[in-house]
């Protein structure tokens, strides 16, 4: 009976430390996708606040009328609407969408990361 009791332990063991192998590799690989998706989604503002003072506003806080596209922000000085071209307007769009995906996947990304690692230390 003893013996059974042995067993038992060592197979708990080795299922403890299959699993914290697992969190390990899982924190490692969570990690690096978190470096990525933080470098991408930190190129992306920037680029959008360049294209954005270029374009002089977004799409988003702009508007379709009678098939003109419009722009708004701050353009020479001053904030209003101006008309762009269909594919300006699509553009500014996506870019300012792409902004509302990557930031909350990159911040979810972190704490996943943030809760895995901390399942793997012990």
């Amino acid at each position: 009976m003893p013996q059974e009791g042995k067993s038992r332990d060592v197979a708990q063991a080795i299922r403890e430390d299959s699993t914290h192998k697992v969190s390990r590799v899982t924190s490692r690989i969570l990690s690096q996708l978190v470096a990525v998706v933080t470098a991408v989604a930190l190129l992306d503002f920037v680029s959008y606040l360049i294209a954005t003072s270029y374009l002089g506003g977004d799409a988003v806080n702009g508007k379709i009328e009678g098939g003109r596209y419009y722009l708004w922000g701050l353009y020479h000085g001053t904030k209003t609407y101006h008309e762009v071209s269909q594919a300006v307007f699509t553009f500014s769009r996506l870019h300012t969408y792409s902004l509302f995906i990557l930031w909350p996947l990159m911040f979810a990304l972190i704490v996943a990361s943030k809760r895995v690692a901390r399942r793997s230390e012990f």
